[in-house]
């Protein structure tokens, strides 16, 4: 069986990293062919939270190079939610033969994509590990999680298959029954936590600790419970509480891409809920303003690296 992971940055390196240990016909494919070089000549390489580290030699190619018309039976797409629509493209360009895919990305935006796929299986699934890419062919496994996911259309159990074989106590995954229950709490976790600590600055944790923060937090939540459909609003609140607290040392995604003047996943985020709002005639002020000025930073950024 052939895996491919489709995508180098944290999530696609520690993910490969896992599952060539399992999968010998495990390929990794990296945007820049720099980084294919890399990985090639020095392997991929591991840091554990205990200080230890591994390395593992990696099939990989960068996408340019990627052979076309080739049979792949399971592709993880663990690019940013924005780069997904170029990557369905890419694919159909290349004329893969894909039998299953499965997405693993902030937000919900690429879900509104699925019905323009092809491929006979799709899943989802959110990545609860916490990795930091440290250079072109290194991954720091800086919190040990699980990757939760779900069938949107089954299809000979591939994504099964796969996950069944890899045992490894450090990358467990566990079948959730129900994708979009799935996704839309994770999707309430991110829009909570991700703009809030990229427009302040703060690790996640200083949300709970901050009391003018957490109002601001808890503001943010009330009006996303207007969008999303959650029964326990109450367990809700509980979960990211737990979340922020829990990766209360982390930064966040979106504050990292800021500071790297990188492009953010507010759109896959922010603006989802606020695309799900106007289809039911609602406004999101609060939600509005975060999004706009997320916005606001990345184009601020963009013209700080034009003047350079």
């Amino acid at each position: 069986m052939k895996v491919v992971v489709l995508g180098s940055g944290s999530i696609g390196m520690l993910t490969a990293f896992y599952l060539t240990k399992q999968w010998r016909s495990t390929l990794l494919v990296t945007n820049r062919i720099k980084q294919a070089e890399f990985i090639e000549e020095k392997g991929l390489h591991l840091l554990h939270q205990d200080g230890n580290s591994e390395m593992i030699h990696v099939t990989v190619e960068s996408i340019s190079t990627l052979e076309h018309e080739q049979i792949i039976d399971l592709l993880i797409v663990t690019v940013k939610s924005y780069q997904v629509e170029q990557v369905l493209k890419t694919i159909e360009a290349s004329k893969l033969t894909i039998s299953s895919i499965l997405f693993l990305q902030n937000g919900m935006a690429h879900t509104e994509l699925f019905s323009t796929i092809s491929v006979p299986e799709i899943a989802v699934g959110v990545v609860e590990h916490g990795a930091r890419r440290t250079n072109d062919y290194t991954v720091q496994h800086t919190g040990v999680g699980q990757i939760r996911w779900s069938y949107v259309r089954k299809h000979g159990s591939t994504v099964e298959a796969v996950f069944q074989e890899t045992r490894d106590e450090k990358f467990q995954a566990k079948y959730e029954p129900m994708w979009k229950p799935m996704l839309q709490h994770k999707l309430v976790v991110n829009a909570c936590i991700n703009p809030l600590t990229a427009l302040f600055g703060i690790r996640n944790g200083e949300l709970l600790q901050n009391p003018h923060y957490y109002s601001i937090l808890k503001q943010v939540f009330l009006e996303i419970m207007e969008v999303v459909d959650v029964r326990n609003k109450e367990q809700m609140w509980e979960y990211v509480c737990h979340i922020s607290k829990e990766t209360g040392a982390n930064r966040s995604s979106m504050l990292s891409d800021l500071e790297n003047k990188r492009k953010t996943e507010i759109d896959s985020i922010v603006g989802y809920l606020l695309r799900q709002a106007a289809r039911k005639q609602m406004t999101m002020p609060i939600l509005n303003f975060l999004f706009e000025a997320i916005k606001g930073i990345e184009k601020e950024n963009k013209l700080g690296e034009a003047n350079l």
